[in-house]
C-alpha cells in the first residue's frame, strides 16, 4: 500500500505540469455495469484511450485466448489500450465494450489486452483510465452479494489527488 502511495504522489508531482486527475464512479446502466465520471471531481473527461479493472485481492480470473497471461496472474479482469486522437470512446464506458481505436504499441511492441472477465462479489476493484490531454481517472468498487455497487474511497491516490489539486493545476 505505502509503494502504491508513493508511486501515485511521485506520477503525480512528475505530471502536474500539465495532467489532471478526475475520479470514476461503478455505476448500473440498464442492469450492466459501467464507469462514469464523477459529478464531484474538479475535473472532467468526456472519453478515454484505455481502462484497466484489477485487484489487488486473492480473486483471480482465468486467462483467455489472446490475453496477457501475466496481466491476468497478477490481478487483472479487463486491460485495454488504444491509440485515438478523438473522442471515440465516450463516457459512460460499459464494463467489457468493445473500445474504437488501434491497439497501443509500447517500444515496437503492441500489448496484449486482456478482455473482461467475470467480476467476483465482494472483491475490491480499481478501475483506472487514461484520456486525451494526459488526463488520469480511477475509482474503487465492489458489487454486493444483493448485486448493488458499492463505490469506495481511492485511499491510495486520496493524497496525490490533493497534491496535483495543490499545484493549481
Amino acid at each position: 500500500m505505502r509503494v502504491r502511495l508513493y508511486g501515485a504522489l511521485l506520477s503525480t508531482i512528475l505530471l502536474s505540469g500539465c495532467s489532471y486527475t478526475y475520479d470514476i464512479l461503478a455505476v448500473a446502466i440498464n442492469g450492466h455495469l459501467a464507469f462514469v465520471v464523477d459529478p464531484k471531481s474538479r475535473k472532467h473527461s468526456d472519453c478515454i484511450y484505455s481502462i484497466h479493472v484489477q485487484t489487488d485481492q486473492a480473486a483471480r480470473a482465468k486467462p483467455t485466448a489472446g490475453d496477457d497471461a501475466q496481466l491476468v496472474s497478477r490481478g487483472v479482469f479487463w486491460w485495454k489500450d488504444y491509440a485515438v486522437d478523438d473522442c471515440s470512446n465516450p463516457f459512460p464506458i460499459f464494463y467489457g465494450q468493445k473500445l474504437q481505436g488501434q491497439a497501443f504499441v509500447y517500444d515496437g511492441k503492441m500489448e496484449k489486452p486482456v478482455e473482461a472477465k467475470p467480476l467476483v462479489i465482494g472483491v475490491v476493484y480499481e478501475v483506472t483510465a487514461a484520456s486525451s490531454g494526459s488526463g488520469y481517472g480511477g475509482g474503487r468498487f465492489r458489487i454486493l452479494p444483493n448485486r448493488r455497487i458499492e463505490n469506495l474511497p481511492r485511499e491510495d491516490t486520496l493524497s496525490a489527488t490533493k497534491a496535483l489539486e495543490n499545484t493549481g493545476s
